[in-house]
Parts: structure tokens; sequence; C-alpha cells
């Protein structure tokens, strides 16, 4: 059977999963905005430029779905959803909230906001490359399960979980309409909830708190699926899931392995999944795969030496195993910027990554220039 594959449609084989280091520049610009000294248009100038540099960067380096490397934000759970109706900024960091976090408070009935400013974000991106029929504009947000998160969800706005699950998945409907009314028509949403419930530390916390892991599993589900339950036919949504800062080995436990749940429920049309090179195993769990697509996190985000390309193919090879290989994907194993828009690599280092991402997938799945 051949192995040339070509699509139209998301994931293209080299991805990315949105986040790029910030440019000095704009870091800096920031900084004078922080204290005064440089005016809001002025800001909003210079993250123009740099998006279009990021732009032309990422097509130097062969993608052809591009994002605006989340460079207009601080911290884009925080940015994100501090602009629904409902969803309050912590004016102080919360006890236990690392430095420099932002926490978030419950403080209504939770909406979307139609003049959301990360709609106009994605605008500027989706007209950048809209006269270029061979790119998609992808716009990666946090996933809903994440205001799911103990913090959050034992508020006093809502009677119940269920109630404030319900609110959230109503809220995602809404959210999901205005960006593909905006033209958006590929989604990413980024979830490190699976994560915490792969870790035995969040495990035994929640047991400590009276909450059985089980049913958040199912709350996470239920409040995910019933948010893209009506979604458009022609929008493609795919969901990263992100180790984040746990420990959770994906093998964790043979009655209750969360990223196995995600894998066998979520109606997403693509999951994102990080593969660690230390737990080759971990593989094996994409034969609970059932329709979706899978983007293979194998490229490292964190460490500039390229890799062996040898290395990564065989692990595409590998999970071609489980999935056929047209509805394999290659990317980093993360974003290029952590939450807080700290960065590992320099923007060179960044971009020679990315351009591995693709010349590896070029051979992989024989695509021609």
């Amino acid at each position: 059977m051949s192995r040339t594959t070509h699509t139209l449609f998301p994931p293209f084989h080299a991805e990315h999963l949105g986040s790029l280091v910030c440019p000095p520049r704009l870091r800096q610009a920031r900084q004078d905005w922080e204290l005064g000294r440089l005016s809001h248009d002025a800001l909003a100038k210079i993250e123009d430029e740099e998006i279009m540099h990021a732009i032309d960067q990422q097509k130097a380096c062969g993608l052809r779905v591009l994002t605006d490397g989340e460079l207009r934000c601080v911290c884009r759970k925080t940015d994100f959803f501090t602009h629904f109706s409902g969803i309050e900024r912590l004016s102080e960091p919360s006890a236990g909230r690392k430095k420099g976090a932002i926490g978030m408070k419950i403080v209504g009935e939770i909406e979307f906001d139609a003049s959301h400013p990360f709609l106009s974000h994605f605008r500027f991106l989706h007209q950048a490359i809209s006269r270029e029929s061979e790119l998609l504009a992808k716009q990666t947000l946090p996933s809903p399960t994440m205001l799911l998160c103990p913090s959050l969800r034992n508020n006093a706005c809502y009677p119940s979980l269920e109630a404030y699950g319900s609110a959230l998945s109503h809220a995602y409907r809404q959210v999901i309409r205005a960006f593909y009314e905006a033209g958006c028509r590929y989604l990413q949403f980024d979830d490190a909830m699976w994560a915490s419930l792969s870790d035995r530390a969040v495990i035994a916390r929640e047991q400590g708190m009276g909450n059985d892991p089980q049913y958040l599993l199912e709350l996470y589900i239920r409040t995910l699926n019933q948010a893209i339950a009506d979604k458009p036919e022609d929008m493609f949504i795919s969901l990263h899931l992100c180790r984040g800062g746990f420990s959770g080995n994906w093998r964790y436990g043979d009655d209750f392995n969360a990223m196995t749940y995600a894998m066998t429920h979520a109606l997403v049309d693509c999951l994102m999944v990080e593969y660690d090179d230390r737990r080759p195993a971990e593989l094996e769990l994409l034969r609970h795969i059932t329709h979706q697509k899978v983007v293979l996190g194998i490229v490292s985000s964190r460490q500039a030496e390229l890799e062996d390309p040898s290395r990564v193919m065989m692990a595409v090879n590998t999970a071609s195993l489980y999935v056929p290989l047209r509805r394999l994907a290659l990317s980093p194993t993360c974003g290029f910027a952590s939450g807080n828009g700290d960065a590992v690599l320099s923007e060179a280092e960044q971009w020679a990554k990315l351009k591995h991402v693709v010349d590896i997938a070029k051979a992989a799945w024989k695509i021609p220039d």
C-alpha cells in the first residue's frame, strides 16, 4: 500500500500546538505598557507586527496550519475565561498558586461575551492568510473542562456539579458558533484535566475531598461532548491532552486510566497526545482510538537538540500499528511558551524544531514539496 497521503482538512501531517516564543521586542513592549511608558495602541501595533513575522516564519518552515503564536496573551487561560460573563480575575494570587499565576472566581451565570477580544485576535490571523488557499488558521483555546478544576467547580453560583457542567457546555456552544461566524474552521482545545486524573497525588486529594475520580472523568467527558454536540459539520475540533506539570503516567492503573477514557469517549475530531520516548509502551493506548485522527507530540519543544529522524519515524510506524497512517500527524510535544509566557528555546531554535517536524513528516508520509 502506498504511504503517499494528502489532505485538505486538518490535521495536516505536520502541526504545532499553538504557542510560540514571545519575541524580546514584544516582551519589552508589554513591560513598557504595564509601566505606563507605552500606549495600548502602540503595544497592539507591535503585537500585529510580531504576529505577521511569526506567520511568515511558520510558512517558511513549511507548515500549512498556522496560529498567531498566542503572542497577544500573558496567561491565555485567564485571559480567555475572564472575558466571560460570570468569571472574574482575582486581584491577588490565591493560596497555593505558583508565583506570577493569576486566579479566577465564579461570580455569576456563565455566558460567552460576543465582544470577546479573542475573536478580533482570530480575525487578524484569518485575514492575514486569507488569500493563500493552502493555509488554514487555527485558534487554540483552553478546554471547557479546565473550568472544572476544584478551585472553580466548588462555587456558590450553581446548585450542583451537573448544573455547572451544563452551563459550561452551553457557554462553549456559544464559543464555537462565534468563532465559526468569524471564519474559524479549526479549533484546538487544550486540556490538562486528564493528566491531573492520571496523577496519584491528585487522585488521592480528590478522594480525600469526598470526590469519586470516575465520576469526575464522566463529568469532564459529558461537559466536553455536550459543548461540541452541535458544532457545524465543517468545523474541525481537536483536543490536546496536555501533561501540564503533572507527574502522571498515562498507563497508570488497569482499572482507572484517564487517557484511555478520553480516547474512548471524547467525540472530538482529533486527539493531540504527547509521546514520551522513555515510555514507548504508551503508544499501545492508541488501540483505544475510535474514529479520531491523532497528532503525535514526539519532537521536544523543551530541548534544542534536533531528534534523530529515524527514531521519530520509528515511533510513527509503531503508532500506525494501532491507527492508520493517514489518520496520524506529527507535532512538537507541547507549545513553545508555558502558561505564563516563559520559554526554554530561543526563537531560532524554535523555528529549527518546526522545520524539523515538517521535514520528518514529508519523509514519513511521502509528501511532495
